[in-house]
């Protein structure tokens, strides 16, 4: 928005990638402070990150991980925020009571097209009825963020996914109006792979009083567990690529590690 993040909008921040995890493509996180976006991107790295036209894979409900309850989910993030200095954890619990707030914020901005913006604050709920969420916030200046949801119906996670999917093509283009403040946004379609079954990868870019900014965001699934990093591409939208991808594996080796010994050796 402007140089000082709002202190509202901060409240809400982790329930705002919650929301583009779980498949709203309202990338609202493009509003945060230039502070937290250093650089312009070149417009050769720009294009070194994104893909051509590539066919959108159908997600798979293969994978090693089985459905993961809240408690155990919110210690093994803990075990990997420990490796993250500075970062920052969100539990489920928290996340839920942030929902009147971000709604509240929802209708205060207008979203162009529309359904880019309503779809967030009209399927939240339904969203979080269906799996249950941890999220850790990188700090300030690494701009990252990474959020597991587990779901214990793979249909409704795969639901989750075509949903995204559906946005993530319809709003390739849009713009938040705030305050008297207009964002445009593009998002574009990365060719990323991770150690999940299934993943896919967007970059987004957002014009702000003629400043530009670029997050990646890298979502993958393994069994009934869904994983999306974020990261702020600052200069080089490849090493933002390769931060996020990295994150997503850290974490999904570490809960395979934990199923591993869960699972009784036959």
């Amino acid at each position: 928005m402007n140089p000082r993040t709002p202190h509202t909008f901060k409240k809400t921040r982790w329930l705002l990638t919650a929301v583009t995890s779980l498949g709203v493509a309202v990338a609202l996180v493009g509003c945060t402070a230039q502070s937290q976006a250093p650089g312009t991107p070149s417009a050769e790295s720009s294009q070194a990150a994104t893909s051509s036209v590539a066919p959108i894979p159908t997600p798979s409900v293969s994978g090693e991980l089985a459905y993961i309850p809240e408690p155990q989910l919110a210690e093994s993030m803990a075990l990997w925020a420990k490796t993250q200095t500075g970062s920052k954890i969100t539990n489920d619990a928290t996340l839920r009571a942030q929902i009147p707030a971000a709604e509240k914020w929802l209708a205060g901005i207008k979203v162009v097209p529309s359904e880019c913006g309503l779809y967030g604050g009209g399927n939240l709920k339904d969203q979080l009825a269906a799996s249950v969420m941890s999220a850790v916030s990188l700090e300030e200046k690494t701009g990252g963020d990474l959020t597991i949801a587990s779901y214990p119906d793979l249909n409704e996670l795969v639901a989750d996914v075509a949903a995204q999917q559906h946005l993530d093509k319809s709003c390739a283009k849009y713009s938040i109006t705030s305050d008297g403040q207009s964002i445009k946004a593009t998002m574009d379609t990365l060719n990323v792979k991770t150690l999940a079954p299934y993943a896919t990868g967007t970059l987004t870019t957002t014009q702000n009083d003629g400043k530009e900014s670029q997050q990646v965001a890298i979502r993958a699934i393994d069994g009934h567990i869904m994983i999306t990093a974020t990261r702020w591409a600052a200069q080089d939208p490849s090493a933002a690529v390769r931060a996020a991808t990295a994150d997503v594996n850290a974490v999904l080796e570490l809960l395979r590690e934990r199923e591993a010994q869960a699972t009784p050796s036959k």
